[in-house]
């Protein structure tokens, strides 16, 4: 193997190999994890859900940080949705969807299965159906260094 071929394979490894690595766990009010997947600083996490107030298809995505989530923008098929959590117009069009750039970190995400909402969590391009969980159980989504 060239030096130029060894020196490229072994960056391609250090690469892959420090990437850091967490888990997201998915965790009830009892205690229990329902959902855990790995997840990397690359990952996108989504939350998607129909808003129960205007019947919107709605997408919270996040980025994966050391200690919780940054979120990055908020998408829904409604406005008024986007107006309602405070995110500023001019909004950007993205298929059906309408687009608002957002920025919290969270150190968790912590929701309430509604009755109407079935919220689901894409996890890169795992999808979590936490409206299994059953209504009003309360789920708080975390992120933890892998073991």
């Amino acid at each position: 193997m060239s030096k130029v071929l060894l020196a490229a394979a072994t960056a391609g490894l250090v690469a892959l190999t420090s990437t850091p690595r967490y888990q997201l766990r998915v965790v009830d009010e009892t205690g229990r994890t329902r959902w855990s997947a790995p997840v990397s600083s690359a990952t996108t996490v989504t939350l998607a859900y129909t808003n129960s107030i205007y019947g919107a298809l709605t997408e919270e995505r996040f980025a994966v940080t050391p200690d919780g989530f940054a979120l990055a923008d908020v998408r829904s098929t409604s406005e008024a949705v986007l107006a309602y959590n405070g995110l500023s117009a001019p909004y950007r069009r993205d298929g059906a969807f309408l687009v608002a750039a957002a920025s919290a970190h969270l150190r968790e995400i912590v929701l309430r299965v509604g009755q109407t909402g079935r919220p689901r969590l894409r996890v890169g391009t795992t999808d979590l159906p936490l409206y299994q969980a059953g209504e009003g159980t309360r789920l708080v989504i975390t992120v933890a260094p892998s073991p």
